[in-house]
Order: structure tokens, then C-alpha cells, then sequence
């Protein structure tokens, strides 16, 4: 009966229908008038005791819901967790973290931070924080309690990698998310730039970055703007990284909304570094917004290669505004449309099937649009790059190992026994410490089934359900012997792409994430053909971005 009174209560709210701009704050206020209406009458008078809060929370999720997911009412008890999540500066002590058995684990530290200063290391277990148990916290309220005010401390029981209980006390910091958490020469003459977010002086990192690449190693002839995994951030320093490759005073972004004050328009506005390096924006589908606008805009303007997945597709862009009782409302308040004039939004949120649910834009509803040099792009599904590279298809033993943590254990495990070692670039896993890993792999549960074995399994149960199982038994008893033998086997089959993440989560505990990226980048399929494009610039990179 509730569920129908709240149901109710959301229609009346999101009743009215088409109405004209004339009539529309009449609707509002009208509507607002019998909600306030209902909600009064239904607490006072409904059968059984209500609980306001939870009602009004309920009838306001039910309605944003009918928008799009990035508007969202942040409640009072929310609004400290909200800030804290999406604050550029970060009051904590410098590290990352995982739940892992039901206790909070560091995954990564960040360099000459507090934590880093304080001797933590990677996979270093956090059993107590200011005295309070973490064991079953989740991954919220262990971030909750590890942020503060500057200055203040906090004092952390751990379990060390060696298995020594500790206990620490810790000052908090204030510090911002690195932008360029690496910038190195993949070969003796490409330079890469890893771009991991878009916080404040994103575009003076990158510039900065490329000038010590150019300052150090004048042979520079290409550079690789790595986007993958980046969510986003701010406009304006999308605005700046582009401004790095592109012209002065050329258009960037603009933002379109139903409200005109919300309509604004983005130029670069500084003299370039570099407008004639040859450049290969690598994005994965996790790249997203201000990723979107960079790779989107270097396609636009033919100024570099998009190589890699098609971008995640966000072109909505989102404002706060603080509402009474200490409460939040994100709202989305425009699209955003970079130079060729096409919005890159991938999910019309206004057209929903009947269930409600929602999907991509339709290849069908796609409409084209031409880059500075006529070549053609789409509207409506992220930025398609110019050099299509799948992701490879899943692999389940390598899933396992990392989802079971196997392989974050073992490096551990291997910090343990080794002081040191080589440089994150030289470094190398021997076959004798692959023979140890394989050995540490069999001690942990990494079970696993591929698509054959659930196809087996199903046979199994329909030939029982049939009865038909006694006739096909010593077959199907084959069938999974020879799939058994061939897993067993899989470590050696997958002796390559093991021992990669391996070396990349061994020097992550040496060189912290600068270390980690220099080493996954010398064996990563994207970057290896990026690199050969800007070899040849004259060739296959001259081709895709003069192909009409």
C-alpha cells in the first residue's frame, strides 16, 4: 500500500505533460501545491506510523531517476562524503586502498606523502583506525575516517607485509591528485604523456611535461597523449590541454543548454607549445568528458591519431546548487559540442523504452559531421577512433588471478624477500621466480570456467534431465579430462601476459605509479602500435588523418 501512495505521490509530481513555456512555472507551482498537499494528509493520516524522510527521499530518487544519472540530490548526511569524493584537494595521507577479505588493504602509495614518509607499504593490512575496528567496514566509511582537517592525525593499526602488528600515528595532509602521473620516452625518439585526470593545472602539467621531453631529448619526433581510464574533471583544463597542440583562440567546446545562461563557449586562449609534432591520443571506453573533449577536438582539428576504443560517450555537462538545510542538488544543466559541431552524448535519457530502461544511441539516429579537413565523424557514441583496436577478449585465469588477488599477494610476497631491484624499465621476472609464482598460484584458490566447461556442465544436467547421461557418460568423462589437462597447462600457455602484470605490479612496489606505467608500457599492445604510426608519420598516420 505504501509503494502505491509513493508511486502516486511521483506521478502527481511528474504530471503535465507537453506544456507551453507560458504555463510552465504555473505547472510547477500548481503541482507543487498538490504534492505538498498529499505528502501533509499522507503522514497524518495513513493506517500505520511514516517516516517523512524516508517518503520525501523516496519520491525525489524516483524522480531524478526519470532524468539521467548524473543528477542527484546529495542529503545532509551525504553532503560530507559528497564533498570529500569530489573535492580537488584531498585532506588524507596519501594512499589507496582495496577491501580485501573484509579488511582494508593499501594498493598504492603515494610518493613523499604522509603515509609514504610514515614507512607503509603496499599490502600492508589496516586493522584499526583512531581505535575502531575496519574488519567489514566498507570501502566508504574506511575513506571516510582516513580524510580529516590538515594537521590533524590518525592513528593506524596495521599488519605489515612481514606480518608485524604496528601501531602508527599519521598527519593529515592536503594535496591534489596527480595530473601526469608519468612522462618518459617509450623509444629513443617517442615520448609519452599519461594523463590520468583533469584537476586543476592539468594543462600546465601536460605543457610542462612536454617540455622537459623536448628539453632532454632533442631527437623528439612524436608524442602519445595516453587517455585511457581518465573520468574527467574540469572544462577549462580540457580547454588548456588542447591549447598545448592547437592554435590560439581556436574553438574548443561549447555548452548548450534550455536555460541560455548556462550556454557558454570555450577558445584556447594562449600561444601553443608544439602544433606540428606528430601526436596519438590513445582512449579506452572508461575515457570520458574532459577526455572526450581533448581526443574529440585533436580529431576535429586533424591534429592527431585517436587510437584504441571508442571514448565512453559523456557530453552532459553538470552544475551544483545548494539547496536549504545544508543539502545539494547536481543537476544537468547543458550538452557540451566540440569544433565540428557534434555532441558526443551516447544516451538520449529523454527517450526511454517502456520498462523504463534506456540505451545507446542508434547508429540509425547518428547524424555526420566533417573535421577541419573534411574528413568524417559522428555525433551521438563517444569519439570513434581513427584506428579501431578491440580490447582482447577476457581470459579467464587471468581474471581470476586478479580478482582472487593472487597476483597482488605474490608481489607482495616477493617485496618481502627482495630489498631491491633493477630499474622499473630493466626490470625483469626470471623463470625461476615465475616457477615460484606458478607454486604460490596452487597454494590459493584460483578455480575457475571457461565457456566449454559451462557448456559441459549444462550438457551434463539436460542428458541427466533426459536420460540420456548413461549413454554418452565415457565420452563426456573424456571431453573433461582433455579440458582439465589443457588448464592445467594455462600458466605456460599464458606465460607472457602473467608475467607482464607481474613486472607491473613488482616495480609499483619499488617506483609507486610512475614505476608501475613505465614498466605496463613497454609490452602494451596500444602503445607499441602508436609508436609505430609516429615512426612513419609519412605513412599509415599521414593516410588516417587525410582519408576522407
Amino acid at each position: 500500500m505504501k509503494k502505491r501512495l509513493i508511486y502516486g505521490l511521483l506521478i502527481v509530481v511528474m504530471s503535465g505533460g507537453f506544456i507551453s513555456a507560458a504555463d510552465h512555472y504555473f505547472e510547477i507551482s500548481r503541482n507543487l501545491d498538490v504534492f505538498t498537499a498529499l505528502f501533509k494528509d499522507v503522514n497524518a493520516s495513513y493506517v500505520d506510523d511514516t517516516n517523512p524522510s524516508k517518503l520525501m527521499r523516496t519520491c525525489i530518487d524516483g524522480m531524478l531517476k526519470t532524468l539521467d544519472p548524473f543528477t542527484n540530490y546529495i542529503s545532509e548526511s551525504q553532503i560530507e562524503t559528497y564533498r570529500i569524493q569530489n573535492s580537488e584537494k584531498i585532506v588524507e595521507i596519501g594512499i589507496h586502498f582495496q577491501i580485501m577479505d573484509s579488511l582494508p588493504v593499501v594498493t598504492d602509495l603515494i610518493k613523499d606523502l604522509p603515509a609514504d614518509k610514515a614507512g607503509l607499504q603496499i599490502g600492508d593490512k589496516m586493522l584499526a583506525l583512531d581505535g575502531q575496528s575496519t574488519r567489514g567496514k566498507g570501502y566508504d566509511e574506511v575513506t571516510q575516517a582516513l580524510h580529516g582537517q590538515t594537521g590533524t592525525a590518525i592513528n593506524i593499526k596495521l599488519q605489515t607485509i612481514k606480518g608485524e602488528t604496528k601501531d602508527l600515528s599519521i598527519t593529515r595532509q592536503e594535496f591534489q591528485q596527480t595530473n601526469v602521473p608519468y612522462s618518459g620516452m617509450l623509444t629513443k625518439d617517442i615520448g609519452c604523456i599519461n594523463l590520468k585526470v583533469f584537476n586543476p593545472n592539468a594543462g600546465k602539467d601536460v605543457k610542462e611535461a612536454y617540455e622537459k621531453l623536448k628539453r632532454e631529448h632533442p631527437e623528439l619526433k612524436g608524442i602519445i597523449l595516453d587517455l585511457r581510464g581518465n573520468p574527467g574533471g574540469l572544462l577549462t583544463e580540457a580547454v588548456n590541454v588542447v591549447n598545448v597542440f592547437v592554435d590560439k583562440n581556436k574553438l574548443v567546446v561549447t555548452t548548450k543548454g534550455r536555460v541560455s545562461e548556462w550556454n557558454s563557449t570555450f577558445r584556447t586562449l594562449n600561444d601553443p607549445t608544439d602544433t606540428k609534432i606528430p601526436v596519438v591520443v590513445i582512449t579506452d571506453n572508461h575515457s570520458a568528458s574532459a577526455s572526450e573533449i581533448v581526443s574529440g577536438c585533436m580529431q576535429d582539428y586533424d591534429r592527431g591519431v585517436i587510437l584504441g576504443q571508442k571514448t565512453y560517450g559523456k557530453g552532459l555537462v553538470q552544475i551544483q546548487k545548494n539547496l536549504s538545510y545544508n543539502t545539494m542538488l547536481k543537476v544537468t544543466t547543458a550538452k557540451y559540442y566540440i569544433p565540428s559541431g557534434r555532441c558526443i552524448q551516447a544516451i538520449n535519457y529523454a527517450e526511454r523504452n517502456d520498462d523504463g530502461s534506456v540505451k545507446r544511441i542508434p547508429d540509425s539516429l547518428k547524424h555526420e559531421f566533417k573535421t577541419a579537413g573534411g574528413r568524417k565523424v559522428w555525433d551521438g557514441g563517444g569519439v570513434d577512433p581513427d584506428m579501431p583496436v578491440a580490447n582482447p577478449a577476457p581470459n579467464p585465469l587471468i581474471e581470476v588471478l586478479i580478482s582472487k588477488n593472487v597476483i597482488f599477494d605474490f608481489a607482495t610476497k616477493y617485496k618481502v624477500s627482495h630489498n631491491t631491484i633493477s630499474p622499473a624499465a630493466d626490470f625483469k621476472l626470471s623463470d625461476k621466480d615465475y616457477e615460484d609464482f606458478i607454486a604460490f598460484a596452487k597454494t590459493r584458490d584460483h578455480s575457475y570456467k571457461t565457456e566449454s566447461d559451462k557448456l559441459l556442465d549444462k550438457l551434463k544436467e539436460t542428458a541427466t534431465e533426459e536420460k540420456y547421461y548413461d549413454a554418452v557418460k565415457t565420452q563426456y568423462e573424456d571431453i573433461r579430462k582433455k579440458l582439465d589437462a589443457d588448464k592445467a597447462s594455462a600458466f605456460q600457455k599464458n606465460k607472457t601476459e602473467v608475467v607482464t602484470l607481474l613486472e607491473n605490479e613488482i616495480c609499483g612496489r619499488y617506483y609507486y605509479l610512475n614505476g608501475k606505467i613505465e614498466k605496463s608500457l613497454q609490452n602494451d599492445p596500444l602503445a607499441i602500435k602508436a609508436i609505430a604510426l609516429l615512426n612513419n608519420p609519412q605513412g599509415e598516420y599521414k593516410e588516417l588523418l587525410t582519408k576522407k
